[in-house]
């Protein structure tokens, strides 16, 4: 990977020539601590610090995209510390005879059924007006995101490739079409398996190269008070429907507005997965909302939803009401493993032109995990302050208090310090 890099970065260098650049990006520290309890009945302390670095390098035509992660627990020592989470670096190239552009390098993935982080191309062509095409492949990168790089090494294993076609040729609609084929290796272990006399002996299992393959089609449609959704996947592997939805909203008066959806999902679960070996079922989820205005300032807001399997279902039931400053929220959730009563309030108002932005908030839980059991309780207060002293500097703090009858006090703190930049460089002027 570091090589791969650097042959980004000298392409880079070549291309960009003595043009006019910008560097921009962001930085962002931030820590996280709270105390965990162990089996044993002790209990350790963690303070997880982060440092986010997004860094943007070129010009309109051509420019090199970073962004990575580094960690690691100022507190208790933890395995793997510190961590480092390369996210994505490639290098970008745009209109390309007017009509495409290129991504070579590590790249996140949003396309249709397509998700993931590969190391590899991405090709984007606008061959006509009203449509566009989208394919890439490479090696995928590993689960922790490190800069190693699959691509190199165990790619016949550890691949992806897909697609993705979007239409607007009908007014105020697209459609989307795309394909995704993903195989990833799984990781060889040891374990105790019996031979043919019925005596254990150590076995190396492999399961192989685990597979996903979907194609689906979507189409969006908004025009005045209405709005309209559809999609279906296809899991080409089980030869099946891997997911079915219809959404709409409609504007009823100009205060009064009702949305529905229904879903039919089933376990996303990879070709040779050793979860296939379990029992599973498909659900049904329907939901419908109405949002009603009292005041420009005040909307009320009810949801009701519902999932159901084969033999079992389960409800919910939302209220509240909210502006721009507050929301109170009453939730009721039942199901066959328990029900749950829950209100959530929260509050925020920002002072001196948005420099300050204090919020507190405040959660209480009645819960049951079963029919027979009693019920239990959960309050959680939240309290912290967004500070913007300047356009590109922002600070956030906040903090958490939660008691039930496992934890009889859980507090935890979060630290944010964000910081943007954006410098113009005068290269050929």
């Amino acid at each position: 990977m570091k090589h791969a890099i650097r042959l980004l970065l000298l392409t880079f260098v070549l291309t960009a020539g003595l043009q006019a650049q910008t560097l921009n990006g962001r930085f962002v520290t931030s820590a996280y601590g709270w105390e965990r309890q162990l089996n044993n009945g002790e209990s350790t302390s963690h303070m997880r610090a982060y440092e986010n670095v997004q860094l943007n390098f070129g010009n309109e035509d051509i420019s090199f995209h970073t962004y990575m992660q580094g960690s690691t627990d100022l507190g208790d020592e933890v395995e793997g510390d510190p961590r480092f989470r390369l996210f994505n670096a490639y290098l970008r190239v745009k209109n390309i005879a007017d009509i495409a552009d290129v991504k070579v390098g590590r790249q996140q993935l949003f396309a249709g059924v397509s998700y993931g982080t590969i190391d590899g191309a991405t090709v984007n062509v606008r061959p006509t007006d009203g449509v566009e095409v989208t394919a890439y492949a490479g090696g995928l990168s590993r689960p922790g995101q490190d800069i190693e790089y699959y691509f190199f090494d165990h790619v016949e294993n550890n691949w992806q490739l897909g697609g993705q076609v979007l239409l607007y040729l009908v007014e105020n609609t697209k459609i989307g079409l795309s394909y995704m084929n993903r195989h990833r290796e799984t990781m060889p272990f040891m374990s105790w398996r019996p031979d043919e006399q019925m005596e254990l002996e150590q076995t190396l299992i492999d399961y192989g190269s685990r597979a996903n393959q979907y194609g689906s089609i979507n189409v969006a449609h908004s025009s005045g008070k209405l709005w309209l959704y559809g999609r279906f996947d296809y899991d080409f592997n089980f030869e099946q429907a891997s997911r079915a939805e219809v959404a709409a909203s409609y504007q009823l008066l100009h205060n009064l507005g009702v949305s529905v959806n229904f879903a039919h999902r089933e376990p996303v679960l990879a070709y040779n997965s050793y979860f296939r070996l379990l029992e599973f079922e498909a659900n049904q989820e329907a939901v419908l909302g109405i949002d009603y205005e009292i005041h420009p300032r005040m909307t009320l807001m009810g949801r009701f939803s519902t999932v159901m399997y084969d033999d079992e279902s389960a409800f919910r039931v939302a209220l509240g009401a909210a502006n721009k400053y507050a929301s109170i929220m009453y939730t009721k959730d039942v199901s066959y493993d328990g029900d749950l009563d829950g209100f959530n309030l929260h509050f925020t108002y920002p002072l001196f032109k948005g420099m300050l932005i204090p919020h507190v908030g405040a959660v209480y839980s009645s819960y049951a995990l079963a029919d027979d059991l009693d019920k239990a309780s959960t309050w959680v207060g939240v309290g912290g302050v967004t500070v913007r002293p300047v356009k590109t500097v922002s600070i956030d703090i906040q903090g958490q208090y939660m008691t039930n009858k496992i934890y009889q006090k859980d507090m935890r703190a979060f630290a944010r310090v964000n910081y943007w930049f954006s410098n113009p460089f005068g290269l050929g002027r």
